[in-house]
């Protein structure tokens, strides 16, 4: 998962939007008039999150995918006052097995955000798995999050991890100081990251 930090200020063009319709209710967030809104904050999330999918780390072109609301705006779990925060925006790929499409309104037990790693790691068959060491709490927590977002669900995103992992190794074994730069413009660079 991206270890996503949003931008200090949220996209313009939102603030403007928000700011000229104080009575914007969830259902807004699909009207025609948010539309060319919604295409610029994908753009800045896109930025924020290096280009990848906040949830399964895919590489991700700005005009792509969609915008999840990390907190649902309808649901069980519904959090309609955040439906307009930028803070809780995440761009996330368009896959009916995985990530935002597989959550919908669920409420993930751990977001994406500083650290949102530190409690699983990649394995080398590509499956993300907890940490052995967690309490029985914790691990529920990573089990969650991890099944709702669908990570180890998708045959095609599990072989594609595996063979970045290779990639990985590969690397560090061949050109050890070359390592760094190929993690930093690898997708899935920050699960990849937790396999080191």
């Amino acid at each position: 998962m991206v270890e996503l930090q949003h931008r200090t200020t949220p996209t313009p063009a939102l603030t403007d939007f928000v700011g000229a319709h104080p009575a914007l209710a969830a259902a807004d967030f699909d009207s025609r008039a948010f539309q060319p809104i919604k295409l610029a904050v994908k753009a800045d999330l896109n930025k924020d999150q290096g280009g990848l999918c906040a949830y399964c780390e895919k590489p991700l072109q700005p005009t792509e995918g969609q915008i999840d609301h990390i907190k649902p705006k309808a649901g069980a779990n519904a959090r309609p006052d955040l439906c307009f925060a930028y803070s809780n925006y995440a761009h996330s790929c368009i896959n009916p097995k995985t990530c935002g499409q597989k959550k919908q309104d669920g409420l993930l037990p751990i977001e994406p955000g500083p650290g949102c790693n530190a409690e699983w790691a990649l394995s080398t068959d590509g499956t993300i798995e907890p940490l052995p060491e967690l309490t029985r709490q914790r691990r529920h927590a990573v089990v969650q999050t991890r099944d709702m977002l669908g990570l180890n669900k998708d045959s095609d995103l599990v072989d594609e991890r595996r063979r970045w992992l290779a990639s990985a190794i590969a690397v560090l074994q061949a050109a050890p100081a070359d390592f760094p730069d190929f993690l930093q413009s690898a997708p899935y660079r920050h699960i990849l990251a937790s396999a080191f």
